[in-house]
């Protein structure tokens, strides 16, 4: 479930100072982007390029064309950052704004209007945004990513994954965008069977507030994944402003949508085992040596169908920032380590863990060309 209190607090921010038409917003000095001294190709599965200070129009991005009051655009930009200035745990904000088809020649800001009409019409700089700041092939999901004031650096890298010895980690092919005075853009990701990892890696580093490292996604039921401790996120997801005030919250509220998975509490996995094909993950509590972490953990591996399962990999275990932090080793030399998030499904029978991000090493139980997988309790 998304966090109601954060979700509650700062949209009724938003809205009352709306509501008081706070003219001080309107006032704040935009600065410019960096001067220009280059461009880089603009697809996200485009040419190598040197890093640049912005990007030239992908093709086919499109422009947002609709007429909009410059300052109403100001005003809402400055809403939200003057919202953000009010929790110092973010790095920025994020919203997504659907899925446009391949061949969809509607222009973008039509296809705003019609998708995210609430959203629009509470923050008109969504159609304020220049063309050079909309990046991707104009086609896909799209996000739009705003840094937390006009001193944060913005850098939106298309990466590779290059796989070593023990682990794969991430390459960068091209920078899409980068300043040190970023503004607001438009991305469009597209992520097919021809791409099974994360192909886009955003970087926000605020002057005065904490650095933060994104793969943009979304999940089935149209929530962007949002990186940092679920109580303590380092995004701001402001999509909510498009469809709900703020000030109409009945008291048992939730988003429209499916049920939300969220990151299991270390004692929610203590005595617990967890299943998938030919693997069984047993955790235990309170019986590891090392302090910083909260008990042992073993990989049990079934070699063929009716074999007895045997012990493949022992180490130690514990629950940080929504993530599965694992230390293993195989007894003969070989060791995993990783950060992996986690989400548990309400009725707490399905665990789903993803592999870590921020080096790509995956948990021993995943399969080739696999970034997460659902395991099914079956002890505890």
């Amino acid at each position: 479930m998304k966090h109601l209190l954060q979700r509650r607090l700062l949209p009724v921010f938003l809205c009352m100072m709306l509501a008081l038409g706070l003219t001080a917003c309107g006032g704040k000095d935009a600065q410019p982007v960096e001067t220009e001294t280059g461009s880089t190709a603009g697809t996200l599965s485009g040419s190598k390029g040197e890093k640049d200070n912005r990007v030239e129009t992908p093709s086919g991005s499109g422009e947002v064309t609709a007429e909009v009051d410059p300052k109403l655009a100001e005003e809402s930009l400055n809403l939200l950052y003057d919202a953000m200035a009010f929790d110092d745990q973010y790095a920025g904000a994020v919203a997504y704004l659907g899925y446009k088809e391949q061949g969809d020649a509607a222009p973008l800001s039509d296809w705003l209007g019609e998708n995210c009409a609430g959203l629009v019409e509470a923050m008109p700089f969504l159609l304020d945004i220049p063309a050079e700041h909309i990046l991707g092939p104009g086609y896909g999901d799209l996000f739009c990513i705003v840094p937390r004031d006009e001193t944060t650096m913005l850098t939106v890298e298309h990466i590779t994954w290059v796989p070593s010895n023990f682990e794969v980690g991430e390459a960068t092919e091209a920078v899409l965008y980068q300043t040190t005075s970023a503004q607001p853009v438009l991305l469009f990701k597209n992520l097919d069977d021809s791409h099974p990892l994360p192909d886009v890696h955003i970087t926000l580093e605020p002057d005065n507030g904490p650095m933060c490292a994104w793969f943009p996604e979304v999940d089935e039921y149209g929530n962007p994944g949002i990186p940092g401790d679920p109580d303590s996120p380092l995004l701001m997801d402001f999509g909510i402003w498009g469809y709900v005030t703020g000030l109409d919250y009945p008291q048992d509220w939730e988003p429209p949508g499916g049920v939300r998975w969220d990151p299991p509490t270390a004692w929610e996995l203590a005595y617990t085992s967890w299943a998938c094909e030919h693997w069984d993950m047993e955790i235990s509590w309170g019986d590891s040596d090392d302090p910083d972490y909260e008990g042992i953990v073993s990989l049990y591996q079934q070699p063929e169908d009716g074999q007895e399962y045997v012990l493949a990999y022992t180490g130690v275990w514990r629950m940080e920032s929504g993530c599965l932090q694992l230390e293993l080793s195989d007894g003969m030399g070989g060791s995993v380590s990783g950060s992996f998030p986690v989400r548990m499904d309400p009725t707490g029978e399905y665990l789903c863990i993803e592999q870590d991000w921020e080096t790509g090493v995956c948990p021993p139980f995943f399969g080739e060309e696999t970034y997460c997988i659902d395991l099914t309790r079956s002890y505890g």
